[in-house]
């Protein structure tokens, strides 16, 4: 299958570098968001697991938003042709605690692209690898590996999925 003009597989390798300082505002507010109770935050607190999302956010001029709200393609990530872009999973290694007040270096890497195609059509994932680092250490403190998946557009005649219901009893996890 070829879906692309240009040759996905060069963009493997491809690295962006972005830097941050956690600070507490935005823990506050996702606390807050969640609806629990205030937290006592001071410099060297930890930062709870998944919450390094609140920090190395993408800022885009409204000029460079692409019709599916994110940045236009061709930037950091493949210019994949295909026009729905999801989240399709994570896998993490949570090494060393983030901590309130730490200086942090993200290094995203283009991991693989992979062309596809399944039931509903052409499909391209692309997996980053990002390595989160802490006040200058050579060692990552976080190595997330993220999914992205690239899906042809919804035609007319898809019919979504009935909806099924959760299984009685099953237990919380």
């Amino acid at each position: 299958m070829n879906t692309t003009t240009p040759d996905l597989k060069t963009w493997i390798g491809q690295q962006e570098i972005k830097t941050d300082v956690i600070g507490a505002t935005p823990i506050h507010a996702l606390n807050a968001t969640l609806d629990h109770a205030p937290l006592s935050l001071k410099s060297g607190s930890p930062l709870p697991p998944l919450w390094h999302w609140l920090y190395f956010l993408p800022l885009h001029r409204q000029s460079e938003i692409g019709a599916d709200g994110h940045a236009k393609r061709g930037g950091f990530l493949p210019p994949v042709p295909l026009p729905r872009r999801m989240w399709a999973g994570s896998q993490f290694e949570f090494r060393t605690p983030v901590l309130v007040g730490d200086h942090v270096e993200r290094t995203s890497t283009i991991a693989n692209v992979t062309e596809k195609e399944g039931r509903t059509g052409k499909l391209v994932f692309v997996k980053v690898r990002h390595e989160v680092r802490c006040n200058g250490h050579q060692d990552p403190a976080i190595v997330e590996f993220h999914d992205i998946v690239y899906r042809e557009a919804k035609q007319a005649s898809d019919m979504e999925p009935a909806p099924q219901p959760s299984p009685a009893g099953a237990p919380w996890q």
